[in-house]
């Protein structure tokens, strides 16, 4: 596996782009709040879209390595039996 889809770079993106998604998001509010900031609501909400499909992307990588890694510890005799020897 390559050092740029290692679990811990995948955790890091994935705690990255939680704070950029909430950081956008309060900034969306900001912008409708204020009359003169509404033209500029564009740019907090394009952050919001891209910064959860990265999230979501990360999250979808990294989940399914942690369970396989959780049941392999807790049921060591299911990587005989789901490996076919």
């Amino acid at each position: 596996m390559p050092w740029y889809d290692s679990d811990l770079l995948c955790f890091m993106i994935s705690v990255f782009m939680g704070l950029v998604f909430c950081f956008s998001v309060i900034g969306v509010g900001v912008a409708l709040e204020n009359e003169e900031y509404r033209g500029y609501c564009w740019f907090p909400l394009m952050l919001t879209v891209l910064s959860s499909i990265v999230l979501t992307a990360s999250i979808v990588r990294l989940v399914p390595r942690i369970v396989k890694r959780c049941i392999d510890k807790l049921f060591p005799q299911t990587k005989l039996f789901l490996s076919g020897r």
